[in-house]
């Protein structure tokens, strides 16, 4: 996956209201240090824990309509470490999607029919990818953002989500009906090495994340390289 327009550098002064962060750069005439900043749509209602902390370097992308409240979206960041990750969670389906295309989560097998954002199930949710498999078997993958990193061990998610035990429950029913259904880690940090349920985050939902495991539920993690240029679907990662 490549960005439209290249990067726009930028430093974080704080993310705050969930959508909102502000920032700036020493070389903007008017953004150029924290007492004026810029501010910026941010893709990520998540806690952002160790992705948003005051200082960061960051990466906007620019949507070139300056009618568009926010003109700049919050991107990429990193950490003081140098860990490069992606804060905009609306990236990770089109990641999974090429690595898909790519048969890189081997597991998965050979996929026909692959479709993006397909309503199914009794609430007529909608998964991220739905495919054929070599069996003819449909296959529901749900992807789901990795950013929360503690000592290279990546976790989901980071913080209590109800609607992701909802879709637990989806997958479930899935299997329950004689298909396939995944759920697809996509690692959005450099740093991360394998991907766990984060127990200390959301106990319920790493509770019923065994539970799916048992019911037929399959779990993945794809890793990535995240570039300034392009955010690629790069490896097969564990998935404890």
């Amino acid at each position: 996956m490549q960005f439209d327009n290249p990067l726009r550098e930028a430093f974080l002064v704080r993310r705050y209201k969930r959508f909102l962060a502000d920032v700036y750069h020493p070389d903007w005439p008017q953004h150029n240090s924290a007492a004026s900043p810029l501010t910026v749509h941010c893709p990520n209602t998540g806690a952002m824990t160790g992705c948003a902390e005051p200082g960061m370097r960051v990466w906007l992308s620019d949507s070139a309509n300056p009618k568009r409240k926010y003109r700049y979206t919050w991107e990429l960041a990193e950490t003081p470490q140098g860990a490069r990750l992606c804060v905009n969670t609306q990236r990770a389906n089109t990641v999974v999607g090429e690595a898909l295309q790519a048969e890189i989560i081997s597991s998965l097998g050979p996929l026909t029919a692959c479709r993006a954002e397909q309503r199914y199930g009794y609430d007529n949710r909608r998964i991220d990818w739905l495919a054929t498999d070599r069996q003819g078997k449909q296959l529901f993958i749900e992807v789901k953002s990795v950013t929360l990193a503690e000592q290279q061990q990546g976790f989901f998610p980071d913080t209590v989500s109800k609607r992701a035990s909802e879709h637990l429950h989806s997958l479930m029913d899935m299997c329950r009906d004689g298909h396939r259904a995944a759920v697809v880690y996509c690692v959005l940090h450099s740093d991360v090495t394998s991907v766990r349920a984060a127990e200390h985050c959301d106990p319920g939902y790493a509770q019923l994340s065994q539970q799916a495991r048992q019911a037929g539920v399959e779990f993945y993690a794809l890793g990535t390289d995240i570039t300034a240029q392009g955010i690629e679907p790069a490896t097969e990662l564990p998935c404890k």
